[in-house]
Protein backbone atom coordinates (compact mmCIF):
# COMPACT_ATOMS: atom_id res chain seq x y z
CA UNK A 1 0.00 0.00 0.00
CA UNK A 2 2.73 2.40 0.51
CA UNK A 3 4.50 1.73 -2.20
CA UNK A 4 1.09 2.86 -4.50
CA UNK A 5 0.61 6.12 -2.29
CA UNK A 6 4.50 7.16 -2.99
CA UNK A 7 3.59 5.90 -7.16
CA UNK A 8 0.52 8.08 -7.22
CA UNK A 9 2.20 11.00 -5.60
CA UNK A 10 5.57 10.60 -8.22
CA UNK A 11 2.81 10.16 -11.10
CA UNK A 12 1.12 13.26 -9.69
CA UNK A 13 4.45 15.52 -9.12
CA UNK A 14 5.56 14.51 -13.18
CA UNK A 15 2.16 15.47 -14.34
CA UNK A 16 2.38 19.28 -13.23
CA UNK A 17 5.98 19.50 -14.17
CA UNK A 18 5.09 18.36 -17.05
CA UNK A 19 2.25 20.80 -17.89
CA UNK A 20 4.30 23.76 -16.28
CA UNK A 21 6.80 22.87 -19.06
CA UNK A 22 4.85 23.62 -21.77
CA UNK A 23 3.14 25.99 -20.08
CA UNK A 24 6.68 27.82 -20.80
CA UNK A 25 6.97 26.54 -24.15
CA UNK A 26 3.54 28.12 -24.92
CA UNK A 27 4.63 31.20 -23.02
CA UNK A 28 8.11 31.31 -24.88
CA UNK A 29 7.22 30.45 -28.58
CA UNK A 30 7.23 33.89 -30.00
CA UNK A 31 11.36 34.37 -28.90
CA UNK A 32 12.91 32.55 -32.07
CA UNK A 33 16.77 32.61 -32.62
CA UNK A 34 17.72 33.51 -36.03
CA UNK A 35 19.27 30.55 -38.64
CA UNK A 36 22.95 30.72 -39.56
CA UNK A 37 23.65 33.12 -42.24
CA UNK A 38 25.09 31.28 -44.96
CA UNK A 39 28.57 33.91 -45.29
CA UNK A 40 29.28 32.53 -41.08
CA UNK A 41 32.78 31.97 -41.12
CA UNK A 42 33.96 31.34 -37.37
CA UNK A 43 37.55 32.30 -36.70
CA UNK A 44 37.44 30.57 -33.02
CA UNK A 45 35.02 27.83 -31.90
CA UNK A 46 35.23 25.80 -28.23
CA UNK A 47 33.47 22.87 -26.47
CA UNK A 48 31.19 24.52 -23.78
CA UNK A 49 29.04 23.03 -21.75
CA UNK A 50 25.95 25.19 -22.10
CA UNK A 51 23.79 25.89 -19.24
CA UNK A 52 20.92 28.08 -19.54
CA UNK A 53 19.06 30.96 -21.37
CA UNK A 54 17.24 33.32 -18.70
CA UNK A 55 15.56 36.10 -18.42
CA UNK A 56 17.96 39.32 -18.25
CA UNK A 57 19.41 40.01 -14.67
CA UNK A 58 17.13 37.07 -13.48
CA UNK A 59 19.72 33.99 -13.23
CA UNK A 60 16.93 31.63 -12.01
CA UNK A 61 14.17 32.01 -14.30
CA UNK A 62 14.72 30.14 -17.78
CA UNK A 63 13.35 30.73 -21.07
CA UNK A 64 12.13 27.52 -23.53
CA UNK A 65 13.56 28.92 -26.52
CA UNK A 66 13.34 26.14 -29.15
CA UNK A 67 17.36 24.98 -29.18
CA UNK A 68 18.40 26.31 -26.09
CA UNK A 69 15.93 24.94 -23.77
CA UNK A 70 18.15 22.08 -22.01
CA UNK A 71 21.84 22.08 -20.86
CA UNK A 72 24.08 20.02 -23.39
CA UNK A 73 27.61 19.81 -24.58
CA UNK A 74 27.91 22.36 -27.42
CA UNK A 75 30.44 24.09 -29.58
CA UNK A 76 30.44 27.74 -29.66
CA UNK A 77 31.87 29.29 -32.55
CA UNK A 78 32.73 32.94 -33.07
CA UNK A 79 33.14 35.54 -35.65
CA UNK A 80 33.20 39.25 -36.28
CA UNK A 81 29.01 38.92 -37.56
CA UNK A 82 28.22 36.77 -34.00
CA UNK A 83 28.68 34.14 -32.36
CA UNK A 84 26.84 30.40 -32.93
CA UNK A 85 26.17 27.93 -30.17
CA UNK A 86 25.73 24.42 -31.78
CA UNK A 87 24.24 21.75 -29.26
CA UNK A 88 23.85 18.13 -30.75
CA UNK A 89 20.17 17.65 -31.69
CA UNK A 90 19.29 20.51 -32.08
CA UNK A 91 19.40 23.55 -34.97
CA UNK A 92 22.34 25.84 -34.40
CA UNK A 93 21.90 28.86 -32.39
CA UNK A 94 22.55 32.21 -34.12
CA UNK A 95 23.00 35.41 -31.78
CA UNK A 96 24.43 38.18 -33.97
CA UNK A 97 27.19 40.92 -32.91
CA UNK A 98 24.20 43.44 -32.92
CA UNK A 99 21.77 42.01 -30.22
CA UNK A 100 25.23 41.35 -27.78
CA UNK A 101 24.72 43.85 -24.91
CA UNK A 102 27.58 42.42 -22.33
CA UNK A 103 29.87 39.73 -21.55
CA UNK A 104 31.23 38.79 -18.28
CA UNK A 105 31.76 35.79 -15.63
CA UNK A 106 29.77 34.83 -12.85
CA UNK A 107 28.96 31.31 -10.60
CA UNK A 108 25.25 30.70 -10.26
CA UNK A 109 22.95 30.15 -13.21
CA UNK A 110 19.25 27.92 -13.03
CA UNK A 111 20.46 24.94 -10.96
CA UNK A 112 24.63 25.15 -11.67
CA UNK A 113 26.46 26.58 -8.90
CA UNK A 114 30.47 26.49 -9.93
CA UNK A 115 33.86 28.32 -8.58
CA UNK A 116 33.83 31.99 -8.57
CA UNK A 117 33.51 33.53 -12.53
CA UNK A 118 33.50 29.45 -13.33
CA UNK A 119 30.79 30.74 -15.98
CA UNK A 120 30.23 32.82 -18.95
CA UNK A 121 27.05 35.16 -18.96
CA UNK A 122 26.39 36.46 -22.88
CA UNK A 123 23.75 39.15 -22.40
CA UNK A 124 22.00 39.42 -25.79
CA UNK A 125 18.52 40.34 -26.80
CA UNK A 126 16.26 37.50 -28.47
CA UNK A 127 12.91 39.33 -30.49
CA UNK A 128 13.42 42.19 -28.09
CA UNK A 129 13.76 40.55 -25.23
CA UNK A 130 16.41 41.18 -22.92
CA UNK A 131 18.44 37.31 -21.95
CA UNK A 132 21.53 36.31 -20.89
CA UNK A 133 23.15 32.81 -22.10
CA UNK A 134 25.57 30.86 -19.55
CA UNK A 135 28.24 28.46 -21.20
CA UNK A 136 31.07 26.76 -19.07
CA UNK A 137 33.91 26.68 -21.19
CA UNK A 138 35.35 23.42 -21.55
CA UNK A 139 39.05 23.20 -22.49
CA UNK A 140 40.38 26.50 -23.74
CA UNK A 141 40.73 29.66 -21.77
CA UNK A 142 37.69 30.88 -20.61
CA UNK A 143 39.42 34.73 -20.02
CA UNK A 144 40.15 34.86 -23.90
CA UNK A 145 36.62 33.45 -24.75
CA UNK A 146 35.37 36.27 -23.01
CA UNK A 147 38.02 38.76 -24.58
CA UNK A 148 36.81 37.00 -28.04
CA UNK A 149 33.45 37.50 -27.13
CA UNK A 150 33.64 41.30 -26.09
CA UNK A 151 35.38 42.35 -29.48
CA UNK A 152 31.99 41.41 -30.96
CA UNK A 153 30.02 43.99 -28.83
CA UNK A 154 28.72 47.20 -30.63
CA UNK A 155 29.39 50.44 -29.41
CA UNK A 156 26.81 52.38 -28.27
CA UNK A 157 25.81 55.91 -28.45
CA UNK A 158 26.43 57.67 -24.95
CA UNK A 159 23.30 58.81 -23.25
CA UNK A 160 21.95 61.79 -24.00
CA UNK A 161 23.01 63.75 -20.64
CA UNK A 162 20.21 65.90 -18.87
CA UNK A 163 21.11 69.19 -20.30
CA UNK A 164 21.39 67.42 -23.87
CA UNK A 165 17.71 66.01 -23.28
CA UNK A 166 16.17 69.43 -21.92
CA UNK A 167 17.86 71.30 -25.50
Amino acid sequence: MPGLIVAVVLAGLLTVMWFAWRSRVRRDSALVVPEVPEDYVPIRSVDVLYVATTESGRPLERLAIQGLGFRARAVLAIAPSGLVLTIPGERPSFIAASTLTSVDATNVAIDRVVESDGLVRIGWSISGAPCDSYVRVVDADQRSVIADLERLLVPRPPAPTESESLS
